[in-house]
């Protein structure tokens, strides 16, 4: 009729339940915060920046990534490696592996000369790693057997009484004591011994040092990946890298409300004395805001080749009214390498250099 009603001894033990939870909030309220949640309240804002800044290099390495291990570029690479194989064997003719060849040739030798740079700067640093421990290694005993010699030397110097003809001259002489002590030489098998050792240690640092030490870091990977949609030609790094990364530079700037969120690092040339001084007086910049700039100058570099291809197709297409040719970024191909003096303002132009729609349907950028 009226329902269930709670029993008594349930309602006693709510109100219990109610009173003792009250009094654990009044009492945690009194007493003073624990050393964690001072240190979770007090956390560095630099600590939180950093992991943003992580986070959004990593977004870019990921994108990338994505495109280098695409399937269209491995096909892209393999017909150009292909290419410029055939091309060595065959006879020098107007083929289409040859026309192929001389359309990416000039970023295949970047890419080879690049690679070559880094090999032998690494191999250098190595080299030099190693010699310098077998000189130390080698150096040290002989150091040491030189020390105790004069130590020894210096211990066994008197001075003798001069004979009636050399007291008329005034003069004193300083003699050496002709015994000196036997000394036991290294055997043979001793000696080799420790050069083979010398030489097993320093050839372990310099394999080491090359692995380990002076391995380029990723930035300087990308930092040569920038400069390849530069080339003259056509570029397979325009056609295939340049569209995802800037959508993601597109994405970041909308993110952050249409600005880069990493401080560009001061440029050496044209440098007056107020901007030097507010360079000094800034921040250093740390390893994930390098890398983020050399990523932007990577971006921009696209971009110069979009404004440069552009110009080409607009005059290619003023004498050729009747057929408007649109193609696809990085197969224009450009009589010489991008100038320096394209003007680009990468953080407006990336809007409407590249067009989502053309990039969602199979990865790639159109320009007209």
């Amino acid at each position: 009729m009226g329902g269930l009603r709670p029993s008594r001894k349930n309602t006693q033990s709510r109100l219990e339940e109610a009173a003792d939870a009250k009094n654990v909030e009044s009492t945690s309220s009194e007493t003073p915060p624990s050393s964690s949640a001072v240190e979770s309240s007090t956390k560095p804002l630099q600590r939180e920046a950093w992991t943003a800044r992580g986070t959004l290099l990593l977004k870019f390495h990921d994108a990338i990534s994505l495109a280098i291990n695409s399937p269209e570029m491995r096909r892209k690479c393999s017909e150009v490696a292909s290419s410029m194989s055939s091309a060595a064997e065959e006879e020098p003719e107007e083929t289409s592996s040859t026309l192929v060849n001389h359309e990416y040739d000039a970023e295949a030798t970047l890419i080879v000369q690049n690679k070559h740079k880094r090999d032998n700067d690494v191999r250098d640093k190595a080299l030099a790693v190693g010699f310098c421990t077998f000189l130390f290694l080698r150096g040290v005993p002989i150091v040491r057997n030189v020390v105790a010699r004069r130590m020894a030397a210096a211990s066994r110097y008197k001075f003798e009484s001069a004979s009636p003809h050399q007291q008329l001259s005034g003069s004193t002489t300083l003699q050496q004591s002709v015994q000196q002590p036997a000394r036991e030489s290294p055997s043979r098998l001793r000696k080799f011994l420790r050069l083979t050792l010398d030489i097993t240690i320093s050839a372990a640092m310099t394999v080491l040092s090359g692995t380990f030490i002076f391995t380029p870091r990723p930035s300087a990977y990308i930092e040569d990946m920038s400069k390849l949609p530069l080339v003259k030609g056509k570029s397979v790094y325009a056609e295939v890298v340049c569209p995802p990364l800037l959508n993601e530079y597109k994405r970041t700037l909308e993110q952050y409300g249409g600005r880069w969120p990493v401080m560009s690092s001061p440029s050496s040339s044209g440098a007056t004395a107020v901007a030097t001084s507010a360079a000094a007086n800034a921040p250093t910049l740390t390893q994930e805001d390098v890398s983020l700039n050399i990523i932007r100058k990577f971006a921009e570099n696209c971009s110069k080749r979009i404004k440069y291809e552009r110009a080409i197709l607009e005059e290619q297409n003023a004498l050729d009214e009747l057929e408007k040719k649109k193609k696809r970024l990085g197969t224009v191909l450009i009589p010489r390498p991008v100038p320096e003096d394209v003007k680009v303002n990468i953080d407006e132009d990336v809007f409407f250099l590249i067009d989502d729609a053309d990039t969602a349907k199979d990865g790639k950028a159109c320009i007209e």
